[in-house]
């Protein structure tokens, strides 16, 4: 389909991915289940039945699949009697394609024309949203090499494997700025809002003295986001490399991140909104001989995340180990 100077291409990719860990309580690993949804198109309420929809048993969190939902595919199934009408909606609509290009270009992996994710209707806005970043995500699931990403019009080339990976995110170099990272959102209106507001409130942390990475740039969708490289490793991978307990590098980092987590939680009692997920792929640690020093990867809230019986013992012996785990057997690490 064109409008005269647009084209609108739809990729068809089935996922690679068949696991995550809940972006809410970050405790559940989702499950997939079959639900009816209704889209709102050119005025007129359309039910969708039997879509694929990511939940969670620990907490009930529910979002529409990203990676199983392809809308053209659902919407113009052959149950609907009337599909010229619904084609005719969805064209008034100004929904043109899953994928839209200004033009065709060497990259299968690319973010839409805001411009034109701004035009959309919002139930519209979100499916397609969704449906990107699945898109970009699959493409991007190369065991290595360069792949170039068309980003609204920019060109990035993102060097693969992803080198970090989270609820809400995937982590990727590029090579356009070795200074940086780029961050594409999970497929989810939770994950969207989750890097949003972690472009929003990062520069708050900074003015408490907090080690953040600076934002380079942002979607105003949340889709992506560039962020400054941070030194050291994550929690969850260095943990298991730490010794023994009464090794002195294991009580160096031990002490350095209950230090840390104390700075934290002071913060987030005084400042309650700025509550941020303590998990040990959020905490990055620098060693540098005898010192040790603690930073916080992603600044995006979690309300949902009770700390008034918090414990560094249990967190540290308990907790931390049990993450990890968790984040072996979906593929975070």
């Amino acid at each position: 389909m064109s409008d005269g100077t647009r084209t609108a291409v739809l990729r068809r990719t089935e996922s690679t991915v068949s696991m995550d860990i809940c972006p809410r309580c970050e405790e559940g690993i989702l499950l997939t289940v079959e639900v009816p949804h209704d889209v709102q198109v050119a005025g007129s309420v359309i039910r969708i039945p039997n879509v694929k929809a990511e939940q969670c048993p620990n907490c009930g969190f529910r979002a529409l699949s990203g990676r199983e939902v392809r809308l053209f595919e659902v919407l113009f199934a052959p149950h609907y009697g009337r599909i010229a009408d619904l084609v005719e909606a969805l064209q008034a609509a100004r929904y043109l394609g899953m994928f839209l290009r200004e033009q065709e270009t060497e990259s299968n992996v690319a973010f839409g024309s805001r411009e034109y994710v701004a035009a959309l209707a919002e139930d519209l806005r979100d499916l397609y949203l969704d449906n990107e970043s699945s898109h970009v995500i699959e493409g991007l699931a190369a065991p290595e090499g360069i792949v170039p990403l068309d980003v609204a019009g920019r060109r990035y080339r993102v060097r693969l494997p992803k080198i970090g990976e989270g609820e809400n995110g995937v982590v990727y170099d590029y090579a356009e700025d070795s200074r940086s990272v780029f961050k594409v959102a999970k497929p989810r209106p939770y994950s969207r809002d989750h890097l949003r507001q972690e472009c929003e409130v990062t520069e708050f942390f900074a003015r408490q003295g907090i080690p953040v990475p600076r934002i380079v740039e942002h979607d105003r969708y949340g889709s992506f986001v560039v962020k400054e490289r941070l030194a050291g490793k994550s929690l969850a991978v260095l943990y298991d490399a730490l010794g023994a307990p009464s090794d002195p590098r294991h009580q160096r980092v031990r002490e350095a991140v209950r230090a840390f987590v104390d700075r934290l939680l002071d913060l987030f009692v005084r400042h309650p909104e700025a509550k941020t997920s303590l998990s040990p792929n959020n905490i990055f640690v620098v060693e540098d001989g005898d010192a040790c020093a603690c930073l916080l990867v992603d600044t995006g809230p979690a309300p949902f995340h009770d700390y008034s019986r918090f414990d560094f013992e249990e967190y540290w012996d308990v907790v931390v180990p049990e993450k990890i785990a968790r984040y072996r057997t979906v593929g975070y690490i």
